[in-house]
């Protein structure tokens, strides 16, 4: 893990434990190492272009003063009342509970600040000491260790002897193992949080394909719905417009039921009238036969009178013959005139006969009229109740298709609202 975490970062500075850091010579002087605060150590882990939120940069300035105030010869003392001892632990993240560092992370960069020694409070007195004289180089590394024994032991007097420098070097190295051991595991567990943000990154881009796709899929959907909707209005229009064209037919077909009725009636009356004339017709007929008939008997009765008369008064009438002959020729002449009119009624009587036929014939061939445009009546009559019944029935298809085409839609909404959530 170690060599994989250096080839992964080349560019971080860490220290190598497989010697000890200060050489124990006549001389006790310390190395120089640059001191690095537990922001720069996790923003070099996270890198540059992560996000996530680090805590702030502290000043290191209240430390340096405290471990420059430390007196040459005198041992320092830890106990409950010191003052700079609030100061050597680390201030608390303003960013600790809106972070998304993982917990155990943040625990080890807590305890690579707080715990005993480290290799980051060494540098800052390092640095410090070097820009001194040779002479005060075993002062500070006395004020050192003891400043960084501290912590540990608080009412313990820190010894000057090379003893107590071996086993501080001891210490400190433990605790470069324990610091170095938290840092590979904050490592891992931020790379581990790398991978899982790089995972929830490759789910949020799936989650944005399967957005868009279902989104294009939506309006897909939409459009077919659009389009459904568009062929529904279609047929509603055509259904009006059958509904409507039926109106219509129902209508001419009052009004030429109607007219037919109205025909009808007009020629039931004309018939009547037709009826009652020839019945009239037929009456005087009856009374012309009837007088004719009267006047022949009366004739004939008249005949038989004048013939009896004529038997009885031959003798008289030839006394009488001049008046009888005037008699005579006035009777042949009523007799002519009688015959005229016999003649006059046979013509009467064909005329009558003919004008009767002629009037049957007329009155048959206007029934057989009448009946032909009533049977014509009937059929439009028929066809139009035909277009009407088939006008309904494609109605009653119509709107079962609409009814089977809203239903389609019905289910494309619930799996819109099914797939979206």
């Amino acid at each position: 893990m170690t060599s994989s975490t250096h080839s992964r970062l080349p560019s971080e500075d860490v220290l190598d434990i497989s010697h000890p850091p200060v050489a124990y010579n006549n001389s006790f002087s310390t190395p120089k190492m640059q001191r690095r605060s537990s922001f720069d150590v996790l923003h070099g882990l996270a890198g540059p272009e992560s996000n996530l939120p680090l805590p702030k940069r502290e000043s290191i300035t209240p430390i340096l003063k405290v471990v420059d105030d430390i007196r040459e010869g005198i041992p320092l003392e830890f106990g409950g009342s010191s003052p700079h001892r609030d100061l050597l632990k680390r201030m608390s993240s303003p960013t600790r509970t809106l972070s998304r560092i993982p917990v155990a992370s943040v625990g080890n960069a807590r305890a690579l600040a707080e715990d005993g020694p480290s290799p980051n409070r060494i540098s800052p007195l390092g640095v410090v000491t070097t820009n001194g004289s040779a002479a005060n180089d075993s002062v500070d590394l006395n004020a050192s260790t003891s400043s960084l024994q501290a912590p540990a032991t608080p009412n313990r007097r820190i010894s000057l002897t090379p003893g107590g420098t071996t086993k501080v070097l001891a210490d400190l190295q433990a605790g470069v193992v324990t610091a170095r051991n938290a840092l590979e595991n904050t490592r891992a567990q931020l790379r581990l949080s790398q991978r899982t943000v790089a995972q929830l990154t490759r789910q949020t881009e799936d989650l944005k394909e399967s957005r868009e796709r279902l989104r294009l899929e939506n309006e897909g959907l939409n459009n077919v719905v659009a389009r459904k909707e568009r062929l529904l209005q279609e047929v509603l229009e055509r259904a009006r417009k059958a509904e409507a064209e039926a109106t219509t037919l129902k209508s001419q077909l009052k009004t030429e039921t109607a007219t037919s009725k109205k025909a009808l009636r007009e020629m039931e009356a004309a018939l009547t009238e037709s009826t009652a004339l020839s019945q009239k017709c037929e009456r005087e007929y009856i009374t012309l036969r009837d007088s004719i008939k009267s006047m022949t008997e009366c004739w004939k009765h008249d005949t038989d009178r004048l013939r009896d008369e004529m038997r009885k008064r031959e003798d008289k009438l030839k006394l009488e013959a001049e008046s009888t002959g005037k008699k005579y020729a006035q009777l042949v002449e009523e007799v002519k005139a009688a015959q005229e009119q016999q003649i006059l009624v046979k013509d009467l009587r064909e005329e009558s006969s003919k004008v009767r036929r002629e009037v049957e014939d007329e009155f048959r061939e206007e029934i057989e009229k009448l009946r032909g445009q009533v049977e014509s009546h009937s059929r439009q009559s028929d066809e139009a109740a035909e277009t009407a019944r088939m006008l309904s029935t494609e109605l009653a298809r119509l709107r079962r298709l609409m009814q089977i085409g809203t239903q389609p839609s019905q289910s494309f909404d619930c799996q819109d609202s099914g797939s979206i959530s």
